[in-house]
């Protein structure tokens, strides 16, 4: 009975140890670039301001060599504002925005969020249309804006912020038999 409480007491006291170490972290500077593809098409047509849109992290971020934000990892994006195009040639009009990425049950919050795309070069016309219109010009058909799925972007991170690494921190412990009283 003795050596059974024993067991007992010496486990607890493992298991008290090992959760009073501190984990390993790392810190995540503001304004940390995180590439995001657009998981849906978002049109100036059919969104609306306040709408949100899926969106993935679409490489590995890295700090120090340390992966803290995995490619794959999930967030959220939202209209910011949207207007139908008009009568006389009125382009339409969209502003999009990063909000966060969720990692290990964290959101973390985006920002600066700025699209690219790959395609024709009319680096002429879409300047020249871009001074009217903003920096979707390559997105514009016929006075409406849409971006396609799989539209790739940057956005930054918001804040600082720590995160457990992956790479430090000590194996899961095993779970430890706990000795009961009064039977085996």
């Amino acid at each position: 009975m003795l050596a059974r409480h024993a067991l007992l007491l010496t486990t607890l006291l493992s298991t008290t140890a090992l959760a009073q170490e501190p984990a390993a972290t790392v810190t995540v500077p503001a304004l940390t670039p995180v590439p995001v593809r657009l998981e849906e098409e978002i049109s100036s047509n059919r969104n609306k301001p306040g709408d949100r849109f899926r969106i993935t992290v679409a490489e590995d971020v890295r700090v120090g060599g340390v992966l803290v934000i995995p490619a794959g990892s999930a967030g959220f994006g939202e209209v910011i504002h949207a207007a139908k195009s008009g009568a006389g040639g009125k382009p339409g009009e969209l502003l999009l925005a990063a909000r966060y990425v969720i990692v290990n049950d964290n959101q973390i919050r985006l920002r600066s969020f700025a699209l690219g795309a790959t395609g024709h070069d009319n680096t002429a016309s879409a300047l020249t249309t871009s001074m009217f219109i903003g920096p979707f010009a390559m997105f514009v058909k016929g006075g409406v804006i849409t971006v396609p799925p799989n539209t790739l972007g940057v956005a930054k991170t918001a804040l600082e912020f720590k995160l457990p690494d992956a790479a430090q921190a000590p194996p899961p412990a095993e779970p430890q038999a706990v000795a009961r009283e009064g039977g085996q």
